[in-house]
């Protein structure tokens, strides 16, 4: 059988990288940008080996606050108030009382919305929709510093996609966003050169089979 089996979370934030990198355009002086960036990973991030590695930890558990809630971000701003359904909530119900009732819906849209003064989130739709039997999540952001918070923002929105499915009662399926600039700074090259060559050695290394008893 020739399964095609997609990539983890964490090697599709290897590639957002390397292809911010290599494909990147100066972004004034203080980085490298890629506009329009289109990425898939599974709704399913547990045992990733390339974030449990290189992931920040500190970084995810403040951006589980940015987006759930539950005291200070540390990152100066917060999405869980902002966060609107079909129905005006900001806790996923409608979302899941909408696909109970119209499982083929294409409403099951959240928004997160800006307080105005120019602050505007990063990641600003996010869309379920069931189809093939499962939960499947399409989101656009703005935005999204590749190599520091790409990853952070997705286990959030994985997070997201597993709630809704579980509610709906089916399987969650993939994730993909629409990034419309995908950068990288200046400040983290050293950081980002080093993490390139560890992550890639990483998911090149030879795997030892298990030695009989």
């Amino acid at each position: 059988m020739n399964d095609f089996v997609p990539p983890g979370l964490g090697e599709t934030w290897l590639n957002l990288v390397q292809k911010t990198v290599q494909s990147g355009t100066p972004l004034k002086d203080e980085g490298l940008e890629l506009l329009g960036v289109r990425v898939d990973f599974p709704a399913v991030t547990d045992g990733d080996e390339v974030l449990m590695r290189f992931g920040d930890h500190r970084m995810i558990e403040a951006m589980d606050r940015v987006f759930f809630g539950g005291g200070d971000t540390g990152l100066g701003h917060s999405y869980a108030r902002l966060l609107r359904g079909p129905e005006g909530r900001s806790d996923l119900s409608d979302v899941i009382a909408l696909l109970r009732a119209e499982p083929e819906s294409k409403r099951a849209v959240v928004t997160f919305c800006g307080e105005g003064g120019g602050r505007v989130p990063c990641v600003n739709v996010v869309e379920f929709l069931v189809r093939a039997g499962a939960l499947q999540t399409l989101y656009f952001a703005r935005g999204q510093d590749a190599y520091k918070k790409f990853y952070a923002d997705a286990l959030c929105l994985a997070k997201m996609a597993r709630r809704v499915a579980a509610g709906v009662g089916c399987p969650a399926g993939m994730v993909t966003g629409f990034i419309g600039s995908s950068h990288v700074y200046h400040a983290d090259q050293t950081a980002i050169t080093e993490f390139l060559a560890r992550a890639q050695w990483f998911l090149q290394r030879p795997v030892r089979s298990p030695q009989p008893a």
